[in-house]
């Protein structure tokens, strides 16, 4: 670089009679083959003169520079510049820098779209060709590296300096720019990056390839990297490496390979086996361990374990353990609340009895019992647990409108201001306010919640014994009893017109709401008594928490009024990021805020951890048009899809994962099958002709689309079971018929899938097993229909119906068996959780819904520890080329997504079908896939800790013995035996070794006082 005084700078636009001119005192431009490329300009003058000459730059005009006395013209472009302007008094100065194409990018997105969300930065995850500009000091090469760094995603080290420079330079991919200065000392350089930074990828790789660069640490010869060829193979490579560094930075709480269980949990493991007569496993025991270490330092702990892995005991274990400390020194007990579904609450209390030493579990149903349980507390000697259905503590008020009608404004007023209250329309793209009107009020929402203008709320408990002008249909909503009239139009159910016809008919009579009933929150009741009184809280089925919702809020409540909290779940993600976002913030809000979350905005967080589809419309701009072209955001929707992150920030240092495959037990074998069945020729084509009817007023007709898009979808999914007495479909604003499927089979008609059924029971009955079959939807005959089928084949089959309350469930079930039924037919969400169903070893989802948590609980209901059948198979029935296999592939997806959070990569059954690509996840799976090749994962360690049991068919004949069996001597280290040794890293956490632990546990407490046992129940008559 040479040093030269100030260079005079001129524009001249001979049209206009334009001349400018200024001085600079730094200019680099880029030499390409005929014209010079303006890179940056630094000039000063006259404040008129400069800020114009800046325009003309900012512009792409091109400047003339004297530069040792020649002449060069210097080409700008257009609008590629950042600008800095700035002037004292007679003298401006202007500083212009060329910008990196993909800032560029973002400038003109930001110009097109100034409304634009955050989350929209999110929407392109492709990285296109671009061209960025460096500056750095004079002969600087790690100055010059960093920004390489910094402008590339392809990862690079320090390691890499010289090789990465010289080859970028080399390759031309690197371009030194010509600088002119005569007051700075600094080097310019141009990178030329292509899509996804390509170019740049393979100078690393061949780099790895040949050897002239390695990682530091990863390989003791120079031809380490001679098997490398992409990420899958670095990362297969490398596995070991990666996996020790992953050791080194995370240490766990608890080492079972290195580390002792505590006293207190083998204490608790010793009541175990002498009340139940059988021990926990190693893992349980380690996880127990755990989630007590957690509890000492941290408020909550997760524990994540799959159906039948025992989280009753493992949770009851863990924070007995970690009250235990000051249990034994002081002799104090301890208050606690289990919150559970309502049918394993007496469950529950079996579980507590045979679980911990002078314990009590109560089922509590109301306050008045809630505060006799805790006086009964405070006199006794024993801690208690009070045992609370989801259902029971958030049964609380129903809110009715409490707006009033004016006759003289003709609209609902504020029953404090008297403000007339409006509502939001939309009509032809223009939104503007109206008079509210009742259909407002159906449901309880934000824009009604409360008065605008005095902020009064407009809704108020219900009184069931008076007679109120509001009343409530379920599932449809509040009407305004004066006004029903105007709700006959609104629908076509006819159970809903003849009910609001009877409210038309009878306008004196009363008529009781069902569900309103006159009850304070037993939730909130216990927040404000209680708070700092709880000691524990151990929350089951925790993802029933996880919605913002009334149950949810329950939750909230009761973790806030605790001490210690454990949450147990099976599927704690539905395979969205919104799924978990409300329960974050409820368990560990700390952590979200630390991240930057606010509750009042979920679409943050849904934009950073989760997959967001955003919908742009594209106006062009008219000929000779001033405006340019207009791009907007026409809709947004959320995919399936989670951020690995979301494990690591949130859960990796409060939660314990489990699986029944890390119980070291030979399982039965499980297996997921998916199966895809053709349609009848007649029943194909009616579904053809109505999804083409359908589509074409999705497309057409925007007003209606959205409000018919549930019946469509509903309607195409069900057709293909059930494609008779289907009802038509109805354009919600004209009333004219869109759809009217015809009758093309009857109820005495069979189709491909009850065929299937058909014949997968009979086999299964004739290999001695029994049959479950799930059936989603309750608006179609099938489980009528399949009972009728099964019952003329001879086939003993009943139907579990919701009638069944849920505590009674279990006991209808014993009973249904003992009389010989052979086939359950049931909706999967009757039995989703706690009830364990080992007598069905074959599970068949006839059809399947949306949720993920119903399909994970309800298709694990057989596989459990304590199951005998060698195999459980699980078959899911659909027809292809329908909606069900679109339903069927997006479960998929959401399935893969959880199981990618849970540390699951499962790649057989239905999450095959799954089509998630996300960078992350992808990435995630490879890391995965690179460590298991090289190293024993976690499961591997605890199969390798815990007593390898015989074959399951020998199993299946004899009887069950506890977990004391002693461990088969193994001679040999042959291939077949070499799994049934123990880990030499891990050690050997089995039943040995804990019956060991706990009598050196016993010998040290020979002098301490023995734990009194007794009968626990039989202290309350309202014990369940």
């Amino acid at each position: 670089m040479q040093t030269s005084k100030l260079m005079p700078v001129g524009y001249q636009d001979k049209s206009s009679a334009v001349y400018l001119s200024a001085y600079a005192d730094t200019v680099i431009y880029e030499q390409e083959q005929n014209h010079k490329i303006l890179r940056a300009i630094r000039f000063g003058g006259y404040p008129e003169m400069v800020r114009a000459l800046s325009d003309a730059v900012y512009g792409g005009g091109s400047v003339r520079v004297e530069y040792a006395g020649e002449h060069m013209y210097l080409t700008s472009i257009p609008k590629h510049y950042q600008r800095q302007l700035s002037h004292d008094g007679v003298y401006a100065e202007a500083t212009l820098l060329a910008t990196d194409d993909e800032q560029q990018e973002d400038k003109k997105s930001k110009e097109n779209q100034q409304d634009e969300t955050e989350d929209e930065a999110q929407t392109s995850l492709e990285m296109p060709p671009r061209r960025c500009c460096i500056f750095c000091p004079q002969g600087d090469r790690d100055a010059l590296f960093a920004e390489v760094d910094r402008k590339t995603a392809v990862p690079l080290i320090p390691e890499f300096r010289d090789y990465i420079l010289d080859e970028l330079e080399a390759r031309g991919i690197l371009k030194q720019l010509i600088v002119h200065s005569a007051s700075e000392k600094l080097d310019a350089w141009v990178m030329k990056c292509d899509k996804e930074d390509a170019n740049i990828v393979s100078v690393v790789e061949d780099g790895l390839k040949s050897g002239k660069i390695a990682i530091p640490g990863t390989v003791v010869n120079p031809h380490g990297f001679d098997e490398v060829t992409g990420v899958t193979s670095y990362l297969n490579t490398f596995g070991v490496t990666v996996a020790e560094r992953i050791r080194s930075q995370f240490t766990p709480l608890f080492d079972p390979a290195n580390e002792p269980l505590s006293d207190e949990i083998l204490t608790i493991n010793d009541y175990i086996q002498s009340q139940a007569g059988y021990s926990l496993y190693g893992p349980q025991l380690a996880v127990a361990e755990a989630i007590k270490r957690l509890l000492r330092k941290e408020k909550c702990g997760f524990i994540i374990a799959e159906c039948g892995t025992g989280k009753t005991k493992i949770g009851s274990t863990a924070i007995a353990a970690s009250q235990a400390l000051k249990a034994l020194h002081t002799k104090a007990k301890t208050f606690n609340i289990i919150l559970c579904p309502s049918h394993v609450a007496k469950k529950w209390a079996r579980e507590i009895a045979e679980t911990l030493p002078n314990t009590v579990g109560v089922v509590v149903r109301s306050m008045t019992e809630f505060d006799k349980l805790y006086a009964l507390y405070q006199k006794g000697d024993k801690s208690m647990y009070a045992i609370i259905s989801k259902e029971k503590a958030r049964d609380g008020y129903m809110k009715q409108p409490t707006v009033v009608w004016n006759k003289r404004k003709q609209s609902f007023v504020c029953p404090d201001c008297g403000a007339t209250l409006e509502m939001p329309v939309t009509e032809n793209d223009v939104s503007y306010m109206v008079p509210a009107d009742q259909f407002y009020f159906k449901k309880e929402h934000r824009g009604n919640h409360q008065c605008p203008y005095c902020h009064t709320s407009l809704w108020s408990s219900v009184n069931p014994q008076a007679q109120n002008l509001w009343y409530k249909i379920g599932g449809y909503g509040w009407i305004y009893r004066p006004h029903a009239n105007a709700h006959l139009n609104a629908t076509k159910n006819p159970q809903l017109v003849e009910r609001i016809q009877a409210l038309i008919d009878h306008p004196e009579r009363h008529f009781r709401i069902r569900g309103a009933c006159r009850r304070y929150p037993l939730s909130t009741y216990i927040k404000k008594k209680y708070k700092g009184k709880i000691d524990g809280l151990i929350c089951d089925e925790l993802h029933q928490y996880n919605n913002n919702s009334g149950q949810g809020d329950a939750m909230g409540e009761l973790f806030n009024a605790s001490k210690k909290v454990i949450g147990m779940t099976a599927t704690l993600i539905n395979g969205y990021s919104s799924g978990i976002f409300h329960l974050l913030f409820r368990m560990v809000p700390h952590l979200m805020r630390k991240d930057g979350q606010f509750h009042s905005a979920p679409q943050i967080f849904d934009a950073e951890y989760g997959v967001i589809e955003n919908t742009y419309e594209i106006k062009e701009a008219d000929y000779s048009a001033n405006r340019r072209t207009k791009k907007g955001k026409k809709q947004s929707r959320q995919l399936p899809g989670v951020s690995p992150l979301v494990f690591s920030r949130f859960l990796l240092e409060h939660a314990a994962f489990l699986s029944l495959n890390d119980m070291g037990k030979e399982l039965p074998s499980y297996e997921e099958i998916p199966i895809a069945l053709p349609m009848d020729t007649e029943v194909e084509e009616e579904y053809d002709t109505i999804e083409a009817e359908l589509k074409a007023i999705l497309k057409t007709d925007k007003k209606a689309a959205q409000k018919i898009l549930s019946a469509y979808l509903n309607l195409l999914t069900v057709f293909p079971d059930q494609p008779y007495e289907q009802s038509k479909i109805l354009h919600p604003i004209d009333g004219y018929t869109i759809v009217e499927p015809k009758d093309i089979t009857d109820f005495d008609t069979l189709g491909a899938k009850e065929e299937k059924v058909l014949q997968l029971v009979q086999e299964k009955l004739a290999q001695g097993e029994k049959v479950l079959i799930y059936s989603s939807w309750t608006r179609t005959d099938s489980r009528d229909k399949l009972q009728k089928l099964l019952t003329d084949h001879n086939i003993a089959t009943s139907i579990m119906t919701d009638a069944i309350v849920p505590d009674k469930r279990e006991e209808w079930v014993e009973k249904q068996l003992s009389k010989g039924m052979q086939v359950l037919i049931t909706n999967p969400t009757l039995v989703e959780t706690g009830l364990d169903l080992n007598a069905f070893t074959t599970l068949i989802f006839y059809s399947m819904g949306y949720n993920l948590f119903t399909l994970r609980q309800a298709s694990r209901r057989s596989w459990r520890i304590n199951q005998l059948a060698p195999s459980v198979q699980v078959y899911m029935l659909f027809y292809q080329g329908t909606m069900q296999a679109k339903a069927m592939k997006l479960m998929a997806s959401k399935l893969a997504v959880a199981g990618i959070i849970e540390g699951s990569f499962s790649e057989e059954g239905l999450a095959a079908m799954s089509d998630v690509q996300d960078m992350t996840s992808v990435m995630a799976k490879e890391l995965m896939q690179g460590i298991r090749d090289n190293v024993d994962d976690i499961a591997t360690a605890f199969k390798r800790m815990a007593i390898i049991n015989p074959a399951r068919q020998q199993i299946a004949k004899a009887t069950p013995t506890p977990e004391t069996i002693a461990p088969k001597t193994v001679e040999t280290t042959s291939v077949e035996n070499q799994h049934k040794l123990a880990h030499p890293v891990f050690g050997c956490l089995t039943a040995e070794v804990v019956a060991e632990q706990s009598k050196q546990q016993k010998q040290r407490k020979k002098t301490k006082a023995r734990i009194e046992i007794v009968n626990q129940m039989s202290l309350f008559d309202f014990a369940a």
